[in-house]
């Protein structure tokens, strides 16, 4: 097995999930995705100017599709490399 295989394969071993980015019509950007198996949610984490000391973003299950709290439209997704 060359370096490049073993390289690809522990990195195959660590990952734990993938994130999409996703841009609501009002321009809000969040990610969404997997992690170990389980569909997420990621928002910024609005209250950070507030306190230093509080994470940049909060990690969310994510609901299933019949339970969304607002009836506005699917948003569409938008690749940005450089989102963090």
């Amino acid at each position: 097995m060359s370096d490049k295989d073993k390289e690809k394969n522990e990195w195959d071993d660590r990952e734990v999930g993938a994130l999409w980015v996703n841009q609501k019509q009002d321009g809000t950007k969040y990610l969404t995705g997997t992690m170990n198996g389980e569909k997420v949610i990621v928002f910024k984490n609005k209250y950070k100017e507030e306190n230093a000391k509080a994470p940049d973003f909060r990690i969310y299950k994510q609901k299933p599709q019949g339970e969304s709290s607002s009836a506005a439209p699917e948003p569409k997704v938008v690749e940005e490399p450089d989102l963090i």
